[in-house]
């Protein structure tokens, strides 16, 4: 009878030798999830952070591509301007007369 209870005991003490070295394994990956997890939630933060900079850039040039004049305005303007200076000189040319 003692010997069963010696073996019952054993048997106890094993089983919770092996409950204790999985729980130790499990707190240790636990731990490191929690570590993991806590450098991508800076790592996302970051990125949103990013992501609205970027998006307030794409806005500003979206709005700077539709005030800039493009090529054809810009040549247009310059042939008036060329032609109303040509005015100018003739008739600075005519009050000169």
């Amino acid at each position: 009878m003692a010997g069963e209870f010696q073996q019952t005991i054993d048997r106890i003490n094993a089983k919770s030798q092996i409950l204790l070295k999985r729980y130790a394994l499990i707190e240790k990956a636990r731990a490191e999830a929690a570590r993991r997890i806590g450098e991508l939630e800076a790592e996302v933060d970051t990125l949103k952070k990013e992501n609205g900079k970027l998006h307030t850039e794409v806005e500003f040039l979206k709005i700077a591509t539709t005030i800039a004049p493009d090529r054809a305005d810009v040549a247009a303007t310059r042939a008036l301007l060329t032609e109303l200076v040509r005015e100018i000189d003739k008739c600075i040319t005519e009050l000169n007369d």
